[in-house]
């Protein structure tokens, strides 16, 4: 293979990289919008399923306490996506942005590691959003940190919860799941083309 047959199967993977970038920022948006709306769902379910839980706190808030914590809640919901949009543009979860540095391109499991980097950053976002509901519940009785296990601080003093996420239930887990898996293929494919181009341009070197 001459220089000019190098140049072009490097022209070509270049592209390759372009597409599959302009697939991965067309992914953000949407995520975030899917991720607000099962987080709207979860909340809801998680707030009904305390109250229900636990009926002798609910009556002994009081109607004026309990239209306090319905208020909270409200604003809680009303902000949701505004928040939600503003923590999923964490750059350690969007990793088809960052050039992979030449030394991992030789590591055939380093797909593996990138996607699960990002889920792995995915879902403290998503715990961490759900916090304040955690809060709302801990202000108004109905968890304590100390004994309810499904919350916990972070290092950094964040309220989050502690759990799996849960799907049962929330028809939104569905979705957020389908561009997970989405997104998770958008790595693997970039890692792919990313390790073409780096070969190709070594041949070219070398030849």
């Amino acid at each position: 293979m001459n220089g000019l047959d190098y140049d072009r199967v490097i022209a070509q993977e270049k592209k390759v990289l372009v597409s599959i970038k302009e697939h991965g920022e067309k992914i953000i948006p949407e995520f975030k919008q899917v991720a607000a709306s099962y987080l709207r769902e979860w909340s809801i379910l998680l707030l009904k399923d305390y109250m229900t839980a636990k009926t002798e706190i609910t009556q002994s808030l009081g109607s004026q306490r309990l239209e306090e914590l319905k208020g909270e809640f409200k604003d809680f919901l009303e902000g949701l996506p505004e928040r939600t949009a503003k923590r999923l543009d964490d750059p350690q979860i969007w990793l088809h942005r960052f050039a992979i540095p030449d030394y991992e391109l030789s590591d055939l499991s380093y797909s593996y590691y990138l996607e699960k980097k990002s889920q792995k950053f995915i879902r403290q976002a998503i715990k961490e959003l759900i916090g304040p509901v955690g809060a709302l519940l801990i202000k108004y009785g109905y968890a304590e940190i100390e004994t309810d296990y499904n919350w916990e601080m972070t290092s950094g003093e964040i309220l989050h919860y502690a759990e799996d996420l849960p799907a049962r239930g929330i028809e939104g887990y569905q979705a957020y799941e389908k561009l997970l898996e989405r997104y998770k293929n958008i790595l693997i494919e970039y890692v792919y083309a990313s390790q073409n181009l780096w070969k190709a341009e070594q041949a070219k070197k070398s030849g």
